[in-house]
């Protein structure tokens, strides 16, 4: 958080710093047409109260009236022979500076168009659901336009003094040059951050997710499909177009397109995935629940859109991070950029949360709806309590069958559940649960000795063998076979 804070100064000194430079070449510009303005009056008519006009090295001078007017003449011949590109000189400081000014306005304009959109969003659910995509898409713009006016700015003040030096060559002017290699170096690198910008927004029109796993169709598991349609015309929702079986994930549905891995088929639409280490170690009733409150999320539009955001918002958090890894000690001119896309998130952050924790406390109302509070709080608490032990045997990718393993640690590890367990929330790819123990006041449901132990029980028979019967396959080993 310290790194990111102190990359918001750029944003106002780097304008701030070209207008002064800009307002100092200006001044030289002026100055010397100025000068040459009082020596021609003072050749035409000496005057003392004239000399009062000159800089402080020019009157200081000791020198007879005739080298003084000799020097006076040389020095109006330069100007006057150089007058073109003084003239010019003065132009291009004045571009500089207003371009310099239009980045200072627009650099603190793009924080405060993103706090009032974050302020919005959090206000409205509509508001977040119809402008995240458009927000971000601005945010981007603006930020290429802040950057591409502070690269305007420092190129047109490099060719003032390039024209400088040019004017000047036989006086070390040439000096310039070595000037201009290291501002054309960081002029490389804004360039490339608003080729990378651009990139990274115009990417953001399509996100798709990845899964591993497969798809069951209608006629490959008739009963899977009539179980879940059921359990959608029960809470008035729509049925998914797809149904996926796999083992790295948590139960969830979405409506972002998803690409199943290894066969790299995108599915379009309302896809539900199902997960078989839980399904294999949960009873029939307990995975309705869990899938009631997941089908609660079809139940409106505006729920069915929430993992719709909330997949924008992770795309989102994956270009910044990307574009962050290309360049780990940011230059100061790509500093302002990453700390405006990092403001963004963060603000943001609180609204995606906010609304997708209210759906998901919606969802648990469909979920109670089909097994009953008790039931589904029973089959929340053992979801989480697996979790605990599923994870590892992901993360080990040592076991050839995971169902398997699973079963066998199963059998040596008994389940656990604590206070901290319960502060976890439900993994999930697209949505943002609540703390277990919130989700559960929210229900009513008391946590006593009984529904701990039903949490807690070792996987029965009926629990690992209902699916595989509902899949009408020999055993959920071959599912996950196919799955893996």
């Amino acid at each position: 958080m310290n790194r990111l804070r102190r990359m918001a100064w750029p944003l106002l000194v780097l304008p701030l710093a070209l207008m002064a430079w800009s307002s100092l070449q200006g001044w030289r510009a002026s100055n010397v047409l100025a000068e040459a303005q009082v020596m021609q009056q003072w050749l035409v008519q000496p005057s003392d109260e004239r000399l009062q006009q000159l800089s402080y090295t020019e009157r200081s001078q000791v020198i007879s009236e005739q080298g003084r007017r000799d020097q006076f003449e040389w020095k109006v011949r330069q100007a006057e022979a150089d007058q073109g590109s003084l003239r010019l000189r003065q132009a291009l400081a004045w571009l500089a500076y207003w371009l310099a000014l239009a980045a200072l306005l627009a650099g603190p304009g793009t924080w405060i168009k993103l706090r009032i959109d974050a302020w919005r969003a959090l206000k409205s659910r509509h508001y977040l659901y119809n402008h995240l995509s458009q927000s971000w898409q601005v945010i981007g713009r603006w930020l290429v336009t802040y950057t591409g006016l502070l690269l305007a700015a420092i190129g047109i003040s490099l060719l003032y003094e390039l024209s400088y030096g040019w004017s000047h060559l036989k006086g070390g002017g040439w000096a310039m040059a070595l000037v201009a290699i290291p501002v054309l170096g960081v002029m490389g690198i804004g360039v490339s951050l608003i080729v990378r910008l651009r990139k990274r927004w115009q990417a953001m029109d399509t996100p798709v997710s990845s899964v591993l796993g497969r798809g069951l169709s209608r006629g490959e598991a008739p009963g899977v499909w009539a179980w879940v349609e059921g359990l959608a015309t029960q809470l008035g929702a729509p049925s998914p177009d797809h149904i996926v079986v796999g083992v790295d994930q948590s139960f969830f549905v979405t409506c972002v397109n998803v690409t199943m891995q290894p066969s790299g088929q995108t599915l379009s639409g309302r896809t539900m995935y199902l997960p078989l280490p839980y399904l294999c170690t949960l009873s029939q009733q307990e995975t309705a629940a869990i899938v009631g409150h997941e089908l609660g999320h079809f139940s409106n539009r505006d729920t069915e859109r929430g993992s719709e955001v909330s997949a924008h918002f992770r795309l989102m958090c994956e270009h910044f991070e990307l574009l962050r890894a290309e360049n780990p000690d940011p230059s100061w001119i790509e500093r302002p950029a990453l700390w405006i896309s990092a403001q963004f998130l963060l603000h943001f952050q609180l609204a995606v949360h906010h609304w997708g924790r209210a759906e998901e406390l919606l969802a648990d109302r469909s979920a109670a709806q089909v097994a009953g509070t008790r039931l589904f709080g029973q089959a929340l608490l053992r979801v989480v309590a697996l979790e605990r032990e599923v994870r590892p045997l992901l993360d080990d990718r040592q076991h050839s069958n995971l169902i398997q393993a699973l079963a066998e640690h199963l059998q040596r590890t008994p389940l656990r559940l604590d206070d901290q367990v319960l502060e976890h929330t439900v993994t999930h790819p697209f949505d943002t649960h609540p703390p277990t123990a919130l989700r559960l006041r929210h229900l009513q449901v008391d946590i006593d000795a009984e529904l701990l132990a039903q949490a807690t029980r070792m996987p029965r028979a009926q629990d690992r063998q209902w699916f595989a019967h509902l899949a009408q396959a020999p055993s959920p080993c071959k599912l996950a076979g196919a799955s893996a």
